[in-house]
């Protein structure tokens, strides 16, 4: 993490650096499209923006942070919603989640569920350490959803007394299928070895792939005061959703510290928080860019100043009013919309570079870019050139032709 921010900063200080370089250049190019359009007038806007290359990088570097900051947090918030939708997909196979409210689930909600008939599948998501062992509870029919491989054995043995296992902690003990293996004092055998369904996070107490899986009954036998939070339900055959939903909910509903949900709103909850930050965070960073588009009408209002005769003359030799608005309001896009992109392409690198290294951590995690929010953030930087430039243009026009000639 430490390498993506500085690589982050070192690339917005090569833009700044580079800035008297690079930003008149992509005013020439950006300008290009607008001269087929609007001919001389685009023209003349062009030539007027890279006239002080100075000034015009320091107010694109100034977009340059505030859209690059919100198109960083947009980019790494749909990346991180898109990497918990993908993993609640992977690992969650079922149609109904009890989960617990601030608190585990309590053990008779649990029990009470597997009694009810209508239901084919309970499986309490529970786990502990043992040694640099995570033991998980598993359900046989339910664990295949997360193996990426079979090494030896049959996975479908799973039951009372067996036991699935990492590879890694296979080979560190020499296991395989069928070997007798003792976990707390507790007889089990190894029906599987397994490719595990991803690599451990960064500090985790447990190495990459120590891990045993045993049915629910056998993990409470193991650790039974170890609670989950979250419990998978799955109807049993020829059962309706509403049926099953119905007999669900006549159990929870004595428990006020659990809630039912679908997989759909399970999504939306762990999602919900992204997008309240993401919500806030964008408003504040719009204040950032609200100021930064000030500063492209500052810039205007210099030049009107610094051109008072150069205006002037071509007003005399027949630019009209509405031209002269024209190029102004051309001159203020290609400034903002430099910045925009420089901007959008900034934060979208850094996203890039954080999801490349949640990737590593996670296999769930990749990188979306939500092509209709940056193409939003892009036309409301165009829309906000377009009014920061009516003041400059209305003192362009304010004063009289022949007293604009006589300006010293």
């Amino acid at each position: 993490m430490p390498l993506v921010a500085a690589g982050g900063v070192l690339s917005f200080f090569g833009i700044v650096l580079f800035g008297p370089v690079l930003v008149p250049a992509l005013v020439r190019v950006f300008g290009l499209p607008a001269r087929r359009l609007f001919g001389a007038t685009a023209g003349l806007a062009v030539a007027n923006a890279v006239g002080n290359p100075r000034r015009i990088a320091a107010t694109a570097t100034a977009l340059v942070i505030g859209i690059g900051l919100v198109s960083a947090f947009v980019v790494g918030a749909h990346s991180t919603k898109a990497g918990i939708e993908r993993s609640v997909d992977a690992e969650i196979g079922v149609d109904w989640l009890v989960t617990g409210i601030g608190a585990p689930l309590p053990a008779a909600v649990v029990g009470e569920l597997r009694a009810r008939p209508e239901l084919a599948v309970v499986h309490e998501q529970r786990s502990a350490l043992w040694s640099d062992v995570e033991v998980r509870a598993a359900h046989p029919a339910l664990v295949g959803r997360t193996l990426t491989g079979v090494l030896a054995g049959d996975p479908d043995r799973l039951g009372p007394g067996m036991a699935l296992v990492g590879r890694e902690l296979a080979e560190a003990r020499g296991w395989t299928a069928g070997t007798a293996i003792t976990v707390r004092d507790r007889p089990l055998r190894v029906a599987a070895v397994v490719t595990d369904d991803g690599p451990a996070f960064a500090g985790s107490p447990v190495p990459a792939g120590h891990v045993v899986q045993v049915v629910d009954a056998d993990f409470t036998a193991l650790f039974p005061d170890v609670r989950g939070v979250l419990a998978e339900i799955d109807p049993a055959d020829g059962i309706t959703p509403d049926r099953a939903r119905a007999a669900i909910e006549a159990v929870v509903v004595r428990y006020p510290t659990v809630n039912l949900m679908d997989q759909g709103a399970y999504k939306k909850m762990l999602t919900g928080t992204v997008d309240m930050l993401l919500a806030i965070v964008t408003g504040l960073l719009g204040l950032a860019v609200v100021i930064a588009l000030v500063g492209v009408a500052n810039t205007l209002s210099l030049s009107v100043v610094e051109r008072t005769r150069e205006n002037a003359v071509l007003r005399a030799v027949g630019l009209t009013r509405g031209r002269m608005r024209a190029m102004l309001a051309v001159e203020a896009v290609l400034i903002s919309l430099v910045g925009a992109v420089l901007g959008v392409g900034l934060g979208a690198a850094v996203s890039a570079a954080a999801m490349a290294l949640l990737s590593r951590m996670s296999d769930g995690f990749s990188l979306v870019l939500p092509l209709g929010q940056l193409g939003l953030i892009l036309g409301v930087a165009v829309v906000a050139a377009l009014a920061a430039s009516v003041l400059p243009a209305r003192r362009a026009l304010s004063r009289p032709v022949v007293e604009a000639l006589g300006a010293q």
